[in-house]
């Protein structure tokens, strides 16, 4: 009985402080600590990488009421387009609040000019609602926007019996006026088309010739509409 009570009470002190020192860093998470799914490379039998990258990664967070904070282990999961966090004890957490806007980059990379940025608040497209999150590849009075999403497929090779399930990646690109979002393909047609200014789109056009830039490249995306935005 009395192990039994001893027990008890380490769970209560545990719960206290990891909560405290969650609220120190402005986290809020659910007062059951209860974890959310997170199963690695095999995401529950799963072939294939469900995750922004293969491990958490460093980070900063908005969320949606303004609050701002660092210093949480992220892992942006693309196949439920959700992002969870973890203190100092790998176990994965949701976030009670919405999230807002996030930026990640790889552990061990304490170059923040490499991370990746994602927002959401875009007008719905392409059946993504409101909270779907977008990566911000340049942003600007014109951003440019990429939305990658993952999904399972069932495929059955050659000679085998049981059908395997496998996560696909797909990427698509818009321009973004404000919240309103514009469809574009990686080609100099569909950009010039999306874009508003022709005078700046006769520029734009121009440049991208005389650069030869790569518009299929996402590096060659970001740098035409970056220049845009500066004329």
């Amino acid at each position: 009985m009395k192990s039994i009570i001893i027990k008890s009470v380490s769970i209560l002190l545990f719960s206290f402080a990891l909560n405290t020192q969650l609220k120190a860093q402005g986290v809020t998470v659910s007062t059951d600590l209860q974890d959310v799914r997170y199963a690695g490379k095999t995401y529950n039998g799963i072939k294939g990488n469900p995750y922004l990258f293969e491990d958490w990664a460093d980070g900063k967070v908005k969320l949606e009421n303004g609050t701002v904070y660092e210093g949480l282990k992220l892992q942006y999961d693309q196949l439920k387009d959700e992002l969870i966090f973890s203190i100092e004890d790998a176990r994965p957490k949701a976030f009670m609040h919405p999230v807002k806007e996030f930026s990640i980059w790889e552990a061990g990379n304490k170059q923040e000019t490499n991370a990746k940025i994602f927002k959401n608040g875009f007008a719905p497209i392409d059946g993504a609602s409101e909270k779907a999150f977008y990566e911000i590849l340049t942003d600007g009075k014109i951003s440019l926007l990429k939305r990658t999403t993952k999904t399972i497929t069932e495929e059955r090779a050659n000679g085998n019996t049981f059908k395997t399930k496998q996560l696909n990646s797909t990427q698509k690109y818009y321009l973004a006026d404000g919240t309103t979002l514009f469809k574009i393909k990686k080609d100099k047609k569909s950009v010039l088309e999306a874009l508003q200014d022709k005078a700046k789109a006769a520029q734009l056009e121009a440049y991208i010739s005389s650069k030869r830039i790569n518009l299929k490249d996402d590096a060659g995306l970001t740098q035409a509409i970056a220049y845009y935005n500066s004329l």
